[in-house]
């Protein structure tokens, strides 16, 4: 599954590059992280965009599923 993890993540970027949106692939990002807690944990967003909705960043985290799992 990496590899077409992979080629989706790609796809998106590039479709966010050729509509003028500033994007990074595999940005290390600190998310969910408590502040208080005086450590920080970076971890990779699969797509970061930068200055989506109201200026603010948005990380995209792709997951695939298989088609063999039965989801109900």
């Amino acid at each position: 599954f990496k590899n077409k993890h992979d080629f989706v993540r790609d796809a998106l970027f590039d479709v966010f590059k050729r509509a003028g949106v500033s994007v990074k692939k595999d940005a290390l990002v600190n998310f969910l992280t408590d502040p208080l807690e005086g450590r920080s944990t970076l971890r990779p967003a699969d797509v970061l965009v930068y200055g989506w909705i109201g200026g603010k960043h948005a990380c995209v985290d792709l997951t695939g599923v298989s088609p063999l799992v039965g989801l109900t």
